[in-house]
């Protein structure tokens, strides 16, 4: 199954806003965290990507571990920048980095969607904000992320994945 285009641009209609408001909230949040990472990837080999737990559509990200060099799998929200896919390694908002941004700082070769690609960490302040200004018009949560890792210094990164 191809990986499906999500455009950013997108005029998002009532229901969507409706499911934003639930995921926001502290139990969307909850759902978001423990539940849907569990039941997102079946549904997705189950559906062919058409269905999932989420608000956005995701994809299968598969890596190597940075440390054991064993693959890992994640399934994970983006969004497309031309034809390029661009993942947010938000963790929800956390203190720390999720474990899949190591995987890919260590080995940029990945799949995503069961295409391959080499992703690139967006370090360009102007390039970032343009592409964290679009996330953010596909899902509004982000805005809540950012707010609740500037505290802590934590800057959320961001990946341009290339087709290899």
């Amino acid at each position: 199954m191809p990986l499906r285009y999500v455009d950013p641009h997108k005029k998002r209609g009532r229901i969507y806003e409706a499911n934003v408001r639930f995921g926001r909230s502290r139990p969307g949040q909850s759902l978001a965290r423990h539940l849907a990472p569990r039941v997102d990837p079946w549904l997705h080999r189950a559906t062919a990507g058409r269905m999932n737990m989420g608000l956005v559509i995701n994809a299968p990200l598969k890596t190597t571990g940075a440390k054991s060099g064993q693959p890992r799998v994640v399934q994970l929200t983006y969004f497309h920048d031309g034809r390029d896919p661009i993942l947010m390694a938000s963790n929800y908002g956390g203190a720390k980095h999720p474990q899949w941004y190591y995987n890919l700082k260590a080995h940029a070769e990945c799949e995503f969607g069961g295409e391959s690609f080499v992703a690139t960490e967006v370090t360009d302040a102007d390039e970032y904000r343009r592409l964290y200004a679009l996330a953010e018009h596909v899902y509004a949560g982000y805005r809540d992320y950012r707010a609740k890792t500037a505290p802590v210094g934590r800057q959320i990164p961001l990946f341009r994945l290339n087709p290899r």
